[in-house]
C-alpha cells in the first residue's frame, strides 16, 4: 500500500490544508488520513487518572473530524483521532509510523499578508525533527484555483541537502505526473573583488552556478535561475510558477530528519505557494 497523506486538520488553517492534501491526493492515489491530535492521558498530574477530562478532548476531536467528514464528502479518506502530549508530538508519531514516503502536511497561522506561509507552533516544533516530509500550505489556499499538483519546483545547490530536495522533488513528481523545475538563486552577497574588474567576476559567478545547474538538471527538467537575495527570489515565486516548491533541511544534524536552517526556516514564514520540507540525506 502506497505510504499515506497524513492532513493535520484543526482550526481556521483546516480547510486549507485539505484543499491541498486533497489535490495531492487526487494526483498521486496515495491514502489520504485526515487527523486530530488530542491532548490525551498525561504522565503526571490531574490528567494522568482524570478519564472523564480525556474522554471529552476525544469528542471535542471526532466533532472537529465530523466538520472534515462534511468538508470532503465524495472524497476517500480516513479520518483518525489521534491521543498525544501535543499535536507535534502526535503527528511527529504517525509519520514516523507510516514510514519513508508519507508526508504531513499543516496549514498556516494567519498573519498581515494573505496567501503567504508563516508556521504556528505546531508546525515549528514538527519541522524540528520530524522524521519525513512536511508540508507548509499557506493561509487562505482554500481560494487558490490549481485543480491538482502538476508543476513542482525545487530550491537547488550543489550541496548534499540541495541534491536531496532534487531526488525528493523527482520522486514527488514522478508520483503525481508532475514537471520539475530546477531553481538556483545566485545570492547577491556573493564576495566582489576589490581590484580588477567586478562585472567581469559577477558573470563568471553566474556563469558557476549556470553551469552547476545545467549539470543537475535534465533534459525534460526546465532550469531556472534566479537573482537573490535568495529567500525574497523563492518566496516570490508564485502560483503561476508552481504548485509546490521542495527544499531541503540544513546540511547537519541528525541523518533522515528535517531541520531548518537559516534560508528555509525564513522562507517558510513568506512564501506564495506551499513548500515542502525534506529530511536531510
Amino acid at each position: 500500500m502506497s505510504a499515506p497523506i497524513l492532513a493535520a486538520y484543526r482550526g481556521p488553517a483546516g480547510p486549507d490544508v485539505l484543499t491541498f492534501a486533497t489535490r495531492l491526493r487526487a494526483a498521486s492515489g496515495r491514502p489520504l488520513q485526515v487527523v486530530t491530535v488530542y491532548q490525551g492521558a498525561a504522565p503526571i498530574g490531574r490528567g494522568r487518572v482524570d478519564a472523564e477530562w480525556v474522554a471529552h478532548n476525544r469528542e471535542q476531536a471526532e466533532a472537529v473530524l465530523d466538520d472534515a467528514r462534511a468538508a470532503l464528502s465524495g472524497t476517500e479518506a480516513t479520518f483518525v483521532p489521534v491521543a498525544a502530549e501535543s499535536a507535534s508530538r502526535g503527528l511527529h508519531d504517525l509519520l514516523e509510523e507510516a514510514g519513508p514516503g508519507a508526508v504531513a502536511v499543516l496549514g498556516s497561522r494567519r498573519t498581515k499578508g494573505t496567501r503567504r506561509t508563516a508556521p504556528g507552533s505546531t508546525a515549528d516544533r514538527l519541522l524540528t525533527g520530524a522524521p519525513g516530509p512536511v508540508v507548509l500550505v499557506p493561509w487562505d489556499y482554500e481560494e487558490s484555483t490549481a485543480p491538482e499538483v502538476r508543476r513542482i519546483a525545487v530550491a537547488y545547490i550543489d550541496t548534499p541537502d540541495g541534491r536531496a530536495a532534487l531526488t525528493a522533488a523527482r520522486d514527488h513528481a514522478r508520483d503525481v505526473a508532475a514537471s520539475v523545475d530546477v531553481v538556483s538563486v545566485l545570492p547577491d552577497t556573493l564576495v566582489r573583488p576589490t581590484l580588477g574588474e567586478p562585472r567581469r567576476f559577477a558573470e563568471g559567478q553566474r556563469q558557476d552556478f549556470a553551469a552547476a545547474l545545467a549539470a543537475a538538471a535534465r533534459d525534460d527538467e526546465r532550469q531556472v535561475l534566479l537573482d537573490g537575495p535568495v529567500v525574497d527570489a523563492l518566496a516570490d515565486l508564485r502560483p503561476e510558477d508552481a504548485d509546490l516548491l521542495v527544499i531541503g533541511s540544513r546540511g547537519y544534524g541528525p541523518a533522515r530528519r528535517v531541520l531548518l536552517g537559516g534560508v528555509s526556516a525564513r522562507l517558510l514564514k513568506h512564501a506564495r505557494i506551499p513548500v515542502m520540507v525534506v529530511p536531510r540525506p
